[in-house]
């Protein structure tokens, strides 16, 4: 992570611009946030002792989830972390007091999906008959991988194919962070100039 960070004041500092601590943190929270997301989770699986294929699945299937959950924490933390009010000395050790909260945040999502899992593994454990299951299900809908949509009753029907309005929308939910940290940037380095931070 330390030459992470130098290598993102040297190259990416474009000489102090108030901008550059976006591109800073823009590439930190995609190269750098995949590759460290990934690590966790094959990391966890590993140590798990589970085997190469599962663990591989497991990062494939929180990859998405972790990313967004980082859009919503680190362009803030990184606001301060990538700005001049923080030495450069004393960056890493700022990031590693936060990272103890983000591990609290990426354990939350990871564990998601296996509390899920576990919900159904009970449930036909208890051998739960398909009627009750599907009133606990509270009658929604299943997608299935085959683009068909199960309803309550059974019934199969096509469901309908989502638009470029669609993905616009699904992505401005899990990127509105990225977005939003920019008139904040701006008003912390204004702010930082006014304190002789700069």
């Amino acid at each position: 992570c330390h030459f992470w960070m130098i290598f993102m004041e040297t190259y990416l500092d474009f000489d102090g611009a108030w901008w550059g601590t976006g591109v800073k943190v823009i590439a930190d929270q995609t190269v750098w946030g995949i590759y460290l997301n990934a690590m966790y989770s094959l990391i966890i699986g590993l140590l798990a002792f589970r085997p190469p294929g599962e663990v591989w699945t497991d990062v494939k299937a929180t990859s998405w989830p972790a990313l967004r959950t980082s859009w919503r924490f680190w362009p803030f933390v990184h606001a301060i972390s990538f700005s001049h009010a923080v030495p450069l000395d004393l960056k890493l050790l700022w990031v590693d007091v936060m990272e103890v909260i983000w591990v609290t945040l990426l354990s939350k999502v990871a564990n998601d999906d296996k509390d899920r899992a576990l919900y159904l593994q009970e449930a036909a454990d208890k051998e739960i008959a398909q009627e009750e299951m599907l009133i606990e299900m509270q009658s929604a809908a299943v997608e299935t991988p085959d683009g068909l949509v199960m309803a309550a009753d059974g019934d199969q029907c096509l469901i309908p194919e989502k638009t470029a309005l669609d993905y616009a929308a699904m992505g401005w939910r899990a990127a509105w962070p990225l977005a939003v940290m920019w008139p904040f940037l701006y008003l912390t380095y204004i702010a930082g100039g006014q304190l002789g931070l700069e």
